[in-house]
């Protein structure tokens, strides 16, 4: 199947004590009917580090349900190491036939996979306790072209 995300600008978390929150963010209403995915994220020397991945059919909607009652999420981010706290909205355009409820759910579930591999720590519930394994080569540079210098994989279940 082929899937396609647009990716924002990230959108960046504001103080949100005005509105009895912990974070709020600027430009959701533009998004409250979009489908796709997001991440909760910071950045740090122009590096993105997840620290949240979720899908929605109404990406701001559900970013402000977030906002207003995920206070374990909003904690968690902002507990997270140094660097700026965002917003990345990712729209999903999908092609005739597809499900964007079960697309949406793949891809959702693709990023974080990716994302754990990669060595992230996620807030997500369900990425908590999955371990993720690096395997590092050397050698023969044939070989390497296949696998590159490490590859990151999770062991199932």
């Amino acid at each position: 199947m082929d899937l396609s995300v647009k990716w924002q600008a990230p959108i960046n978390l504001l103080d949100g004590d005005g509105q009895n929150l912990i974070y709020v963010a600027e430009g959701l209403e533009d998004w409250h009917d979009l489908p796709g995915v997001y991440m909760f994220a910071r950045i740090f020397d122009n590096q993105v580090c997840p620290l949240y991945i979720g899908k929605a059919e109404k990406l701001g909607a559900r970013a402000w349900q977030h906002f207003r009652s995920n206070t374990r999420l909003m904690n968690g981010i902002k507990k997270a190491a140094s660097g700026r706290r965002v917003l990345i909205l990712g729209e999903f355009s999908p092609k005739p036939g597809q499900s964007t409820k079960k697309c949406i759910g793949l891809i959702e579930k693709a990023l974080i996979d990716h994302a754990l591999t990669e060595g992230h720590r996620l807030l997500n519930v369900q990425g908590t306790r999955t371990p993720a394994h690096r395997v590092s080569f050397s050698g023969y540079l044939g070989a390497r072209h296949i696998t590159g210098k490490s590859l990151s994989f999770r062991a199932k279940g």
